[in-house]
């Protein structure tokens, strides 16, 4: 019996920052993937591949929690769709995909608070894992508020190229003090996201993701963020998202939106070193699993 698990990747954050001095980010989960196949002693095709260090780390824990020996007869084989380094939870959603996996082929289903767990032990996480939009202390994991369902959103996802690692960049010296001075922001980004989940009104989503990127640029500049905000504008965006500790630029659009290709071409001639590097949408799904 094998068990196959997905994770989704995001397109950066809605909003990451912090209000009261307790951090938090606004997941936007997308329909970009990590896969996790676990099976008793036999190898997979060869799309799926050994674990990376941090998905490793995560099987351990779970063999750990589950009181199950490293040497357990069960294998854990992973593959991803999701870009690394870029601020699209590639690491979260690996590790949430082997934990699931690596729990399932041991006859326990892990809770979405023991998934939260255990990738906050290894790195600052994501929370893509949760079903819907979620409010999530992405350092210590002690808010997992669920805010709703996003109504569908194309994004139409730029890169401006290099790497961020998580850990490093979250034990900056500089960073509480440079999250704490844009609260004001924050707090009005998460009130018009809350207010748009609620009324289902992708404008008001658009602006509050619009509000927290332009707020990031003190911590993790941007250099094309505005001009490709004006861009965006001219083929009527809703608004632009980020990795707020990544490199990626999100343009925002309704799922019924055509003219991809158009915006495309007019970002590569005006900003060339900018590249695009996918189109994507929106999803509420969560960690998914099953049987094989």
């Amino acid at each position: 019996m094998a068990y196959f698990v997905r994770a989704p990747g995001t397109c950066g954050e809605f909003i990451q920052g912090s209000i009261d001095g307790h951090p938090f980010l606004v997941t936007c989960p997308i329909n970009r993937y990590s896969y996790a196949i676990s099976k008793v002693a036999q190898p997979f095709p060869h799309m799926f591949c050994s674990l990376q260090p941090k998905a490793a780390l995560a099987r351990k824990r779970v063999l750990d929690l589950l009181r199950v020996p490293v040497v357990s007869g069960h294998s854990v084989y992973t593959r991803s769709e999701i870009p690394q380094g870029k601020g699209m939870a590639s690491s979260s959603a690996d590790i949430g995909a082997t934990a699931m996996a690596t729990g399932l082929a041991h006859g326990h289903r892990l809770t979405l608070d023991e998934l939260a767990t255990i990738c906050l032990s290894i790195e600052p996480s994501d929370a893509s894992f949760y079903p819907g939009i979620v409010q999530f202390d992405y350092i210590h994991g002690t808010m997992a508020n669920p805010l709703g369902h996003c109504p569908p959103l194309k994004i139409i996802i730029f890169d401006e190229g290099g790497s961020v690692d998580t850990l490093t960049f979250n034990a900056r010296a500089d960073l509480r003090t440079l999250i704490a001075e844009k609260e004001e922001l924050i707090k009005e980004a998460l009130h018009l996201f809350k207010e748009g989940i609620a009324m289902h009104d992708i404008s008001l989503i658009g602006q509050a993701a619009t509000i927290s990127s332009f707020a990031n640029q003190r911590i993790l500049p941007k250099q094309s963020l505005y001009t490709l905000h004006e861009i965006g504008d001219q083929f009527h965006s809703v608004g632009t998202i980020i990795a707020h500790s990544g490199t990626i630029i999100g343009l925002l659009f309704p799922i019924d939106f055509s003219g991809e290709e158009a915006c495309i071409a007019e970002v590569k001639a005006t900003v060339p070193h900018v590249r695009y590097l996918d189109t994507v949408e929106t999803t509420n799904e969560g960690i998914t699993f099953m049987k094989r």
